[in-house]
Formats: C-alpha cells, sequence, structure tokens
C-alpha cells in the first residue's frame, strides 16, 4: 500500500515534542508523499521549512478563513505570498476559502481574500485548496468565477450534486476520516458518486482522526482506516485506491 496524505498540519503545535518521531515512523511505513498546508503566512513558512528537510513532503502556501482578520497590510501580505510560492517545494496556494460555521473572521472579509487567492492561483498558474464549511454556495460561485483555476475541495463535507459539478470542471474531491464515521452515511454516498480518479484521501492531521483511532492525534498512517472504509464503498481494495489516489495527487500537485 502507497499513501499520499494530500493535507496535513504537522507544524501544528500539537505535533511538539514528538514531531520527528510521528515523521519518522509514517515515513517508513506506507505513506510516500505528504502536503503540508499552510493557513497564514507564519504557517506557510513551517510548512516550507518541513518540505525542505523531508524529500516526502511538500507545501502549500495561503490565508486560512479564520486569519484573514488578523490581515493588516494587504499589499504586504499578497507580495509575500507571490514570494513563498515560488519555492521548489510549494504545490498550491491554499489553504483558502470559506468558513459560515465560526465565521472567526467576518464574512465580507473571508470572500475577499477567497477572491485575492484566487487571483494569485490564476496568476501564478496554481491549483488551490479550498476549505469549504456551511457556504456550499458561495464557494461554488467562486469556482464558477475563477474557470482557469482548478484544485481540491479538501475534506469534502458537500452534496453529490456539488462533487458532480466540481468533476465537471476538473476539480478534485478530498476524503478525510469522517468517513469512518458512525453518522457518515451521507458522506459515503457522495464517496460512491465520486469516480476515483477524481479523488484524494487525507488526514486534515492532527484533526479528524478516523475510527478506531478517534480521540487520538490523527497521523498519516491512520489513512489506511479511511483508505480501507473507502474502497469497500467503491469495490475495490484499500491498495487499488490508495494507488490511484496517490497518482492523482501527484496530478493535480505537478509532482513528478
Amino acid at each position: 500500500m502507497r499513501i499520499f496524505d494530500s493535507h496535513a498540519h504537522y507544524n501544528d503545535e500539537r505535533f511538539n515534542g514528538e514531531r520527528q518521531s510521528i515523521i519518522t515512523e509514517v515515513l517508513s511505513d506506507c505513506v510516500e508523499y505528504i502536503l503540508n498546508a499552510g493557513t497564514n503566512i507564519n504557517t506557510n513558512n513551517e510548512s516550507i521549512l518541513l518540505a525542505e528537510a523531508y524529500p516526502q513532503f511538500y507545501a502549500s502556501v495561503g490565508i486560512h478563513p479564520h486569519d484573514t482578520a488578523q490581515i493588516i497590510d494587504e499589499n504586504k501580505t499578497l507580495d509575500i505570498l507571490r514570494r513563498q510560492l515560488t519555492h521548489e517545494k510549494v504545490a498550491a496556494v491554499g489553504e483558502i476559502g470559506l468558513d459560515y460555521h465560526y465565521d472567526f473572521s467576518d464574512r465580507g472579509t473571508q470572500m475577499k481574500w477567497f477572491r485575492l487567492q484566487m487571483e494569485l492561483a490564476a496568476e501564478a498558474d496554481y491549483p488551490v485548496i479550498v476549505h469549504n464549511r456551511e457556504a456550499h454556495g458561495p464557494c461554488m460561485d467562486m469556482v464558477r468565477a475563477f474557470p482557469t483555476v482548478k484544485g481540491i475541495f479538501h475534506s469534502f463535507s458537500g452534496s453529490a450534486e456539488t462533487a458532480a459539478e466540481l468533476i465537471k470542471r476538473d476539480w478534485y474531491i478530498s476524503f478525510s476520516g469522517v468517513v469512518t464515521f458512525k453518522n457518515a452515511n451521507r458522506i459515503l454516498d457522495v464517496v460512491r458518486s465520486v469516480p476515483a480518479q477524481n479523488m484524494l484521501i487525507e488526514t486534515d492531521c492532527p484533526y479528524l482522526a478516523p475510527h478506531p483511532m478517534r480521540g487520538k492525534l490523527n497521523r498519516s498512517d491512520y489513512l489506511c482506516y479511511t483508505a480501507a472504509v473507502i474502497a469497500e464503498a467503491k469495490g475495490m481494495t484499500a491498495e487499488e485506491l490508495c494507488e490511484i489516489t496517490l497518482n492523482n495527487a501527484k496530478r493535480i500537485y505537478r509532482i513528478k
């Protein structure tokens, strides 16, 4: 089994004290690649440092909707993002998007920075990683407004109809450990509707540990549980699913 964890946060403080040992363990097991997603200027730099330290790591850089309210100088922030994008191990703009559940940043500011970063991705010809929580309609409106930008809806929580429109637009749908939860019937229906060729798998670690690891610090080797549930829903083996999703992630992140 070969796994590409398409969305992780190993720079998170929850890994402090055991980060190196956990990364060494997961990379010595079945995990071949990890994309560590940035959420603001500082965590972007931390993601780049991880990508420099480990050949199997790649980074994305962006401003998470939760962090958009903290931006003071718009032009300076965009200039730094442009510079960060030029790093050879940076594979995407993200994570960006909208979070209407917590509303840590006001919705106007979230939307403004979502659009600015979609413009940046179009300008630089990079894929994007979209965070969408309870903002399905506005997120899809943004996708439609930028037809040349492609990317991933991470830890997908939308409908099969939304997934179908994204697939028609050559986007990818990423599924996390949520598919293993007891109340996962609706998202498993979406899993069954998404072609494997448009699918990625992710941890979003240290969050969303799959069953039977609920309550533990999530890590990339736990993707075997997520993969097993998705593979059963798709009528294939976990090994087949992991191989397909690994190649999908390499394609969208342009990893040779």
